[in-house]
């Protein structure tokens, strides 16, 4: 999953879906206050995807045993990246979920509305400038 160089920079308005997901969990992991460190917290993140639905504007996972990279379809398709992703994940229920938002106040307003329905959720917008050091990760 990690391998490659990475392709995105910041303000392109195509990310690959591969760089998108280290995105969304290092943004976790700074949101979350985890004890582990970086590359644990993106290595147990990344390692229990088992389903993967891919939309144009959304990123459904299931988690649970994981698959192995060859296994991962469509990590170097493009996704939009001229708004805001936004990620909720419900860590009882096992899965996960990236949205695309046209704009900071639409995400904002759906971070609210997750964070009024369900308190115990992990949700965050995600930090595009954040750069995966992937070759440390493997």
């Amino acid at each position: 999953m990690y391998g490659g160089k990475i392709k995105y920079q910041y303000g392109d308005k195509m990310i690959p879906v591969r760089e998108l997901l280290l995105r969304a969990f290092m943004t976790g992991w700074k949101v979350s206050g985890s004890d582990l460190t970086q590359e644990e917290y993106l290595t147990s993140s990344i390692n229990v995807i088992e389903t993967m639905q891919l939309e144009p504007e959304s990123i459904y996972c299931e988690e649970g045993q994981g698959l192995l990279d060859d296994e991962l379809d469509h990590l170097e398709d493009m996704l939009r990246a001229d708004g805001v992703w936004v990620y909720y994940g419900v860590g009882e229920e096992n899965f996960f979920l990236l949205q695309w938002m046209p704009d900071e106040a639409t995400a904002q307003a759906k971070l609210a509305q997750l964070a009024q329905d369900d308190p115990q959720a992990l949700s965050f917008a995600v930090d595009l400038t954040l750069v995966p050091d992937c070759e440390k990760l493997g």
